[in-house]
C-alpha cells in the first residue's frame, strides 16, 4: 500500500515538473503547449488517485474519482494531437483532433453520472477503487483505439521518413509510447477485477518525462545505446538500493524499536538524488564560493580553455608569442616573462619574446651547448629557482642559478617536442610576492605542453613560407638570366649606332641634317635601353606582397617588351588583343608579371622558328568578377599524359629546366583566388587561360557566404 502510494505521489511531481520544463523551453511551440496540457492531465490523474488511495470516505473518495478522470479522459485526445503535431500533419487531421476532443467533452459529462461510475469499493493494498458504470467501457475502448493508432502512425512515419536523425526521434518516441501506454493499461486491472495489481499505472509520469527529453533536449544518439544505458542503471540500482534500504530498517528497528518502510524508501531515495545531483552542482557552487571569497585564485580550467582556443589556429610566430607571455603575466600577475627559442641554424638560444624587461632581446644569446640548456632537457620538467638553490654546493647548480638570475627568472618551464628541447618560458616573481603553487606549476606544464606543439607549427609554417620565397626567388633569376642573356644583344646594337655617330661627329660637325638625324637617333636608342633596363631592374628587385589595382594590359605589355628581342631571334610573330574596356584588378603586379613572364617565355621557347604568338585580354564568360589572360602558341604542344603534371613542382620537359616555373605560376594564381588552365594538342600549340577575379578579398568573401547559405539550408 505504501509503495502505491509513494509511486504517484512522485509520479505527481515529475509530471508536473515536465510540464512546467517542456513549457518554460519554447512557449510558443504548439508540440510544447499541447505536451503540457498532457502533463497537466496526467498530474491531475495522478492526485486524484493518490487521493482515492489515502482517504477512508466512501464519497470522498468517489469525488476525487471523478476529479482525477477529469485529466484520464482527456489523455487519449491530448496524446493523439501531439504525436500528429510531433509529425507535422495537423492539417491533415484537423477532423479526427476535433472529433477526440467532442468525445472527450461526452465522457466529461458522463463522469458526473451512475453511468461512468457507479460507486466505489476498498481494495486490499489500493484503497478505494471505482466500479464502472454502464458506459464506462467507452472510456477504455477509446484509450485502447487511441493508444493503437498512435503507435501506428509513429510505424508508417518511422518506414518512411527518409532522415536518419528524424528517424532515430520517431523510433525513440514509438518504444517510450509503447511503454507508457501498457502502463496505462494496467490501470484498469482492479476496475475490471482483475487481480493482478496496476504495478505499472504510475509509470505514466516517467513517459511524459522521456517524451518531454526527445522534444526539448534529444541528441543524436543511438537508440540501442539508450537502452544499453537504461538495463546497466536497471540491474545496478538494485544492487545498491536493496541493500541500503534494507541498513536503514535494520538501523530504525535497532535504535527507535520501530521502523516505517515509506520513511526508509523516501531516505534512501534523497539520499540517491542528493549522489546524482550534487556532481552536477558542485562545479557552480565551487565557482560561486571561489568568485566571492577567493576573487584572486585562477581559475585553471577557464584559462586552459582559453588559451587552447586562442592558439589552436595561429600560425604566425610572433603573434602567437605575444598570445602566449600576454595570457600568462595576465592570469598570473607576474612581473616579467620571457620566450627563449632556439635558432636551429645558428645554434643559439635567444629571446624571441619578453615582458618587462628593459633590454632588447637580441642582445643576449645564449649557446646551444649552455650547460643551463642541457640541464633543463635532462630534467624535462618545471624549474623551480628556490627549489634549486636548496643544492648550493653544487657547482653545476651555482650555474644554473646564474644563469636564471641572468634572465631574472624564478621558474623555467621546458619546451619539449618529440624529445628536443625547442625553448624555455622564463618567469619571473608575482607581482604579489606569493610563490608559485603546485597548482600554478600544473597549469603552466599544460600550458608549455600545448604551447611546444603550437610553437613547433608555426616554426614549420614560417620556414615554409621561407622556402616558398626562395623558391620563387629561385625561379625569378632563372627567368633573369635568360632575359638577361638576350638583352645584352639588344643594348649593344643601339649603342654600336651612338658609338659610329661619336666617331663621326668630329669629321661632319657642319653638316646640320647629320647632326639632326644622328641626334634624335640617339635619343630614341637611349630611351629604349632605359625602357628595358629599368622593366629589367623592377622584375629582378625583391618585393614585399602588395595587393593593388593594376590594369592588366599595361602589366602585359611590360611583358611583352622583355621578351620581344627573344622572339625575333627565331623570327616569331607577337599578336596583341587587349580588351580596352576592362576594370582595372587588384592583384600583387610583381607576381603576376613573374607568371606572365613564365608562360610567355615558356611559348617563345617552345615555338618553332617563324612561328606566332597570340596575346589576348577578356572578360571570363562575359562575367564582371573575372579576367581572362590568354597565351596562345604554335609551338610543339604538350603530350596529353604530362597536362596533368606540368604544374606539379619540379617536373620539367625541358633540357636543363627547373620544373619551378608553372608550379610557382600555378600557386601564385591560386594565392589571388584565380584559376590556370591549359588547352594543348602536339604539333599545334597550346593555349594557356588565366582568370582573375576582380578584387579576390571580395570573391572569397562571397564565397564563403554562398557556401554557409548551402550549408545551412542543407539542414532545413
Amino acid at each position: 500500500m505504501k509503495w502505491y502510494i509513494f509511486s504517484f505521489f512522485f509520479g505527481i511531481f515529475l509530471s508536473a515538473a515536465s510540464g512546467l520544463f517542456v513549457y518554460l523551453k519554447d512557449r510558443r511551440s504548439p508540440q510544447n503547449k499541447i505536451l503540457c496540457l498532457l502533463c497537466l492531465s496526467v498530474t491531475i490523474w495522478q492526485v486524484g488517485r493518490y487521493m482515492t488511495a489515502i482517504l477512508i470516505d466512501e464519497k470522498e473518495a468517489l469525488f476525487w474519482c471523478r476529479i482525477l478522470y477529469i485529466g484520464a479522459i482527456f489523455i487519449p485526445p491530448l496524446s493523439l494531437h501531439f504525436i500528429i503535431a510531433l509529425l507535422n500533419k495537423t492539417q491533415a487531421n484537423g477532423k479526427l483532433i476535433l472529433f477526440g476532443y467532442i468525445l472527450g467533452m461526452t465522457q466529461l459529462a458522463l463522469n458526473f453520472t451512475d453511468l461512468f461510475v457507479a460507486k466505489m469499493v476498498y481494495k486490499n493494498g489500493l484503497g478505494f477503487y471505482e466500479v464502472p458504470g454502464k458506459l464506462y467501457a467507452v472510456f477504455f475502448i477509446t484509450y485502447s483505439i487511441y493508444s493503437f493508432y498512435i503507435i501506428y502512425e509513429l510505424l508508417k512515419e518511422y518506414y518512411t521518413i527518409s532522415s536518419s536523425l528524424k528517424r532515430i526521434k520517431i523510433k525513440y518516441i514509438t518504444i517510450v509510447s509503447a511503454l507508457g501506454f501498457l502502463s496505462g493499461f494496467t490501470a484498469f486491472f482492479p476496475v475490471f477485477d482483475i487481480n493482478i495489481s496496476p504495478f505499472a499505472s504510475s509509470l505514466a509520469s516517467i513517459y511524459l518525462f522521456s517524451i518531454s527529453y526527445a522534444l526539448v533536449t534529444f541528441r543524436v544518439v543511438d537508440i540501442n545505446y539508450l537502452f544499453k544505458k537504461g538495463i546497466i542503471y536497471v540491474c545496478t540500482l538494485p544492487l545498491l538500493l536493496i541493500p541500503s534500504y534494507f541498513v536503514v530498517v535494520i538501523s530504525q528497528e535497532y535504535f527507535f524499536k520501530h521502523s516505517d518502510y515509506l520513511f526508509s524508501a523516501l531516505t534512501i531515495g534523497m539520499t540517491f538524488l542528493i549522489g546524482g545531483v550534487l556532481p552536477k552542482y558542485k562545479g557552480m557552487t565551487q565557482r560561486s564560493i571561489e568568485q566571492v571569497l577567493f576573487k584572486g585564485e585562477i581559475n585553471y580550467e577557464e584559462t586552459i580553455y582559453k588559451l587552447s582556443k586562442m592558439i589552436a589556429g595561429v600560425l604566425d610566430l610572433k603573434l602567437l608569442l605575444k598570445i602566449i607571455i600576454e595570457s600568462l603575466v595576465k592570469t598570473m600577475n607576474i612581473t616579467k616573462a620571457s620566450i627563449i627559442l632556439l635558432d636551429e641554424e645558428k645554434g643559439i638560444f635567444r629571446i624571441e619574446e619578453s615582458y618587462g624587461y628593459n633590454y632588447e632581446s637580441d642582445f643576449i644569446p645564449f649557446f646551444k651547448d649552455d650547460l643551463f640548456f642541457r640541464w633543463v632537457k635532462e630534467k624535462s620538467e618545471i624549474i623551480v629557482k628556490e627549489e634549486v638553490e636548496r643544492e648550493k654546493d653544487n657547482y653545476k647548480i651555482e650555474t644554473i642559478i646564474k644563469k636564471m638570475n641572468s634572465i631574472e627568472a624564478s621558474v623555467c618551464i621546458p619546451l619539449i617536442m618529440k624529445d628536443r628541447l625547442i625553448g624555455v618560458i622564463a618567469l619571473g616573481r608575482k607581482e604579489s610576492g606569493d610563490m608559485y603553487t603546485d597548482k600554478d606549476l600544473d597549469l603552466l606544464m599544460t600550458l608549455a605542453n600545448q604551447g611546444s606543439v603550437a610553437i613547433e607549427n608555426a616554426k614549420i609554417y614560417d620556414n615554409l613560407k621561407k622556402s616558398k620565397i626562395n623558391m620563387r626567388r629561385a625561379d625569378r633569376l632563372a627567368s633573369l638570366g635568360t632575359l638577361t642573356a638576350g638583352l645584352a644583344h639588344e643594348i649593344r646594337n643601339p649603342l654600336v649606332s651612338i658609338k659610329t655617330f661619336l666617331q663621326l661627329l668630329p669629321e661632319r660637325f657642319d653638316d646640320e641634317e647629320f647632326r639632326t638625324y644622328f641626334l634624335n637617333l640617339t635619343v630614341d636608342e637611349v630611351e629604349r635601353i632605359c625602357r628595358l633596363l629599368n622593366e629589367l631592374l623592377d622584375f629582378a628587385k625583391p618585393t614585399d606582397p602588395n595587393f593593388n589595382a593594376e590594369d592588366i594590359n599595361e602589366v602585359i605589355e611590360k611583358i611583352v617588351l622583355l621578351i620581344e628581342n627573344q622572339a625575333k631571334k627565331k623570327n616569331i610573330v607577337t599578336h596583341k588583343n587587349y580588351c580596352q574596356d576592362l576594370p582595372k584588378i587588384m592583384i600583387d603586379k610583381e607576381q603576376i608579371k613573374q607568371v606572365l613572364l613564365n608562360i610567355i617565355l615558356n611559348a617563345v621557347q617552345a615555338t618553332s622558328a617563324n612561328g606566332e604568338i597570340f596575346i589576348e585580354t577578356r572578360r571570363f564568360n562575359g562575367s564582371d568578377e573575372f579576367v581572362q589572360v590568354e597565351i596562345r602558341d604554335t609551338g610543339e604542344g604538350i603530350p596529353e599524359k604530362d597536362i596533368e603534371n606540368i604544374f606539379t613542382p619540379f617536373f620539367t620537359t625541358k633540357h636543363g629546366g627547373s620544373g619551378l616555373g608553372l608550379s610557382i605560376s600555378h600557386r601564385i594564381i591560386q594565392e589571388h583566388r584565380g584559376s590556370i588552365n591549359v588547352i594543348s594538342q602536339v604539333g599545334k600549340g597550346s593555349s594557356f587561360f588565366i582568370n582573375l577575379p576582380l578584387n579576390p578579398r571580395n570573391y572569397e568573401r562571397r564565397k564563403r557566404s554562398e557556401a554557409y547559405e548551402k550549408e545551412s539550408s542543407g539542414w532545413q
